[in-house]
């Protein structure tokens, strides 16, 4: 260091320390030298000697100074704020800390966090010690065990070398810490150099941590299809889960340990869930995603078809089914598509078909006319002016609208089950000037007749719901029934027996 850089940081600590000493030193020394100006020639010539004892004085007062002033000026340097420290589980708190690691503040991010703080304060504390209080209260509030085992710390601080030097100290009590609550533990660690304000943007609208929202973004980069939305209210197990089965970058972290999935099914059973729903199919892969919920998707190959499913990872439920003709498939389809899913095998319910009467079994599609023949059958003589073939949450389907008498019928039928998924009825228009096949408010239909004719259409099913109303002055019965998971609204017109309103749908 230059002589007068030297000179230039003892003025300032001096000026820091104790500014107004430093004036009283610097009084006393001028009037030191006004009474050099008056000689005493009568007294013995000792002069010389005077000034010296002076100027000693004058010097070990500033030596005191300066000795002070450095001191305090050193601890002002070693108490300053130094890093951010982020440790997120699902409660997330922030520490700041000097550069000699102790913690000036301990910030709650979210409620878990205030949580986990409680009556602490750790202000003052060595930064070890405050991370072990911490997560030793996320273990004991139940946060941290063998079905959520993954812990991120995030060290942000402009000195790359130092942040990841604590970040590597900190990650090693912590595996050791939960080692000793006989946890096998995830540790994630990060470092932040540098503010990146869009995620500090995301991570204040959410009310997450620099470091939540930093994992998250990694996440994202890899499958865009996700939002930080959807992703900001998971835990960091879940998140480390999906950043495993993603192969999301990781460069420049740190991650120790293999992420819980305990609370879930897991990939084995996943597995067979899935092979389940289409016997003697290859799959292809299956990987833990996030749709609405975490969930197991499968990707599944058969005779030229090619199936995606999710599963749900807390239930085995089969949630989703889709199919397509496989594009790389050169042979012949001696068969149509499997078009549902089966039971799981487990004792876990999967998406049932809606009418458990037809076989789940069956893999061919009803042909068009067999469909309008089952809409016939519900109103002879009707004439059916729009049909078309569709799929519904990967289900095929016959759709569309017949009418009869002025009154039109809109319905859609699963067309591997034959099965009706909606069926309402409504008058044309009010211009409709032809006669009705039943006058208004007369009744023909008793209650046990109508309830009769809903559990002819779904046997076994449990009828909760039900009632007689009237509509448009038209005795209707209308009511709710459940079967395998499904639940089914309808209406009858209580003078007809006729269904105007018939609607199937899981709960």
């Amino acid at each position: 260091m230059k002589e007068h850089d030297a000179e230039a940081r003892l003025a300032r600590a001096m000026e820091d320390a104790a500014p107004n000493r430093l004036d009283e030193l610097l009084e006393v020394r001028e009037e030191a030298r006004r009474q050099e100006k008056i000689v005493d020639i009568s007294a013995p010539p000792r002069k010389k000697r005077r000034r010296w004892q002076n100027f000693a004085a004058a010097m070990a007062a500033a030596l005191v100074l300066v000795i002070g002033g450095g001191s305090f000026f050193g601890w002002r340097y070693a108490n300053a704020p130094d890093s951010l420290v982020d440790i997120d589980v699902n409660p997330s708190v922030q520490l700041t800390v000097s550069r000699n690691e102790k913690v000036l503040s301990c910030e709650a991010l979210n409620a878990d966090g205030t949580e986990i703080i409680d009556d602490m304060d750790l202000r003052g504390s060595p930064l070890n010690v405050a991370v072990n209080a911490l997560i030793g209260s996320m273990v004991q509030h139940g946060y941290i065990d063998e079905l959520k085992n993954s812990v991120l710390i995030t060290v942000a601080n402009e000195d790359a070398a130092k942040a990841k030097a604590l970040q590597e100290s900190l990650m090693a009590d912590i595996s050791g810490l939960l080692a000793g609550e006989s946890l096998d533990a995830a540790v994630m660690g990060q470092t932040i150099t540098t503010r990146d304000q869009t995620l500090a943007s995301q991570a204040e609208t959410y009310g997450i941590s620099a470091g939540k929202a930093t994992l998250i973004q990694r996440i994202l980069d890899t499958d865009p299809t996700l939002t930080f939305e959807s992703l900001a209210g998971l835990s960091v197990n879940d998140l480390n889960l999906l950043l495993q089965s993603k192969q999301a970058d990781t460069s420049g972290m740190t991650v120790t340990g293999q992420a819980s999935d305990k609370a879930y099914i897991g990939l084995e059973k996943a597995r067979e869930i899935a092979l389940a729903q289409i016997p003697g199919a290859t799959l292809k892969e299956i990987d833990f995603d996030y749709d609405d919920g975490m969930v197991y998707e499968a990707e599944l190959l058969k005779d030229g078809y090619e199936y995606d499913l999710e599963i749900d990872a807390l239930t085995g439920a089969v949630v989703k089914w889709e199919y397509e003709e496989d594009d790389h498939w050169s042979g012949t389809h001696e068969r149509g598509p499997a078009t549902g899913p089966e039971s799981s095998g487990s004792g876990t319910q999967t998406t049932p078909s809606p009418q458990p009467s037809q076989s789940q079994q069956q893999t061919t599609l009803i042909t068009e006319q067999e469909a309008k023949n089952l809409v016939l059958a519900q109103v002879p003589g009707a004439t059916i002016v729009e049909f078309e073939r569709d799929t519904d949450d990967g289900r095929a389907i016959y759709k569309g609208e017949a009418v009869l008498d002025g009154r039109e019928y809109e319905f859609e039928i699963d067309a591997s089950t034959s099965a009706f998924l909606k069926w309402d009825a409504d008058d044309v228009d009010d211009g409709w000037q032809g006669g009705s096949s039943t006058s208004a408010g007369q009744t023909a239909l008793d209650e046990e007749g109508a309830r009769a004719l809903v559990l002819a259409r779904i046997p076994g099913a449990t009828i909760v719901e039900f009632e007689r109303d009237s509509d448009d002055g038209r005795t209707i019965y209308k009511g709710e029934a459940v079967l395998d998971g499904w639940e089914y609204d309808f209406e009858i017109d209580a003078a007809s027996g006729e269904f105007i309103k018939w609607e199937a749908d899981n709960r």
